[in-house]
């Protein structure tokens, strides 16, 4: 079975997006009012996700280079409104490289990478894990901390605002080549 891993894999990113609960077309909310909000669609929505992203897993790629961007590819990035966190800043640009052809960034290798350069910490919490933090130097780059809330569960968030994002995106390659 010869299957399209193109369109297969931008399905999956429009799916994504709707389960989301982002209009793929406009990038904006879908209006709270929508089926597409409901959660019996949304659970479903990411069951198919989940689907295509193991049938993608399956499909034999040729070997990819080490992550890259090009100065066509930084001018497509948009990101979200508003102070995001680094996956958001990570999934911004995922979406405008061919990740058939080089690797796909995490948000968490940024991070590490930023801890390397200085501009951000990590700490070791009660329970033994490490998180990041934010230092002196991360409000100079847009970087700051903010206080969010998931399942009645309080926790910080290092967040971006739009000088920290234009950072990352005008610096990325630079920081992603510090070992």
């Amino acid at each position: 079975m010869n299957i399209d891993f193109e369109r297969l894999d931008e399905s999956r990113k429009i799916l994504y997006k709707i389960a989301d609960g982002i209009d793929p077309i406009n990038n904006v909310p879908i209006s709270k009012e929508s089926f597409l909000n409901d959660p019996r669609v949304i659970r479903s929505i990411f069951f198919l996700v989940d689907y295509i992203e193991s049938e993608l897993a399956k499909i034999p790629r040729p070997k990819r280079n080490k992550f890259s961007i090009t100065k066509d590819q930084k001018s497509k990035v948009k990101f979200p409104d508003g102070d995001i966190g680094i996956n958001d800043i990570a999934n911004a640009i995922n979406e405008v490289i061919d990740t058939r052809i080089v690797k796909r960034i995490s948000g968490m290798k940024i991070n590490k990478q930023l801890k390397i350069i200085g501009i951000l910490c990590e700490e070791k919490t009660d329970d033994g894990r490490v998180r990041t933090i934010t230092n002196e130097k991360s409000e100079g780059y847009g970087i700051s901390s903010k206080v969010r809330y998931f399942d009645n569960r309080q926790y910080e968030q290092v967040v971006f605002n739009d000088i920290g994002k234009s950072f990352i995106l005008e610096n990325l390659e630079r920081i992603m080549s510090f070992k």
